[in-house]
């Protein structure tokens, strides 16, 4: 419920944002010297609304770092310049910011899918998140190991019927593709089995 209201409030936040677009920060209505970088014509202002109001339905869908919703908007023919002013814009009112964004994928990635810290950090970099913002959303994201041995052992509930060297590359299997490897995922897997009645990992 927490989560639902954050995004409505977040949602509600972006779209009066949007709404004063066209009508804030421009040249002569006495909100904005005139050496801003805001539009200068109508056709700048109609741009600068229609890139805004393209964010607010990425936005309204799911968080994006700045990177993410930027190559999204110029791929929708966004003026570049229009883009970065309107990015810009939503960094000053807090509606677009790389670490809570950062900090927000961690804890959906470690709750929902028990990703490793690699995975995730791999994941952040390829969303154009910088390494520093990544870092200090991962500080507490605690150890992979619980995390680890948690999917070791979902996987070796439903491969008990299989030889137990099977069952071993399965789990490792499962282990790599969340983002575990070396002695974690072989600790953990050698766990899960072991913990399992009348079973020897191999």
């Amino acid at each position: 419920m927490e989560q639902r209201d954050d995004r409505a409030a977040l949602v509600d936040s972006l779209q009066r944002a949007i709404d004063a677009v066209p009508r804030e920060g421009l040249p002569g209505d006495g909100t904005a010297p005139a050496s801003t970088s805001a539009p200068r014509d109508d056709d700048d202002r109609s741009e600068l609304s229609a890139a805004a109001n393209r964010a607010y339905a990425i936005l309204a869908q799911r968080d994006h770092s700045r990177a993410e919703l930027r190559t999204k908007l110029i791929a929708r023919d966004h003026p570049e310049p229009v883009v970065d002013d309107l990015l810009d814009r939503l960094a000053d009112a807090r509606l677009l910011d790389d670490q809570r964004f950062a900090e927000s994928f961690v804890r959906s990635q470690r709750q929902g899918r028990g990703s490793s810290q690699g995975a995730i950090r791999r994941s952040l970099r390829q969303k154009g998140v910088a390494d520093e913002d990544a870092a200090d959303a991962l500080a507490d994201a605690g150890d992979d190991l619980p995390f680890a041995l948690e999917a070791a052992r979902k996987k070796a509930r439903s491969t008990r019927s299989l030889a137990p060297e099977v069952r071993l590359r399965r789990i490792l299997g499962v282990l790599g593709r969340r983002g575990f490897g070396g002695s974690i995922a072989q600790r953990a897997a050698r766990q899960a089995l072991e913990e399992e009645p009348g079973t020897h990992a191999p």
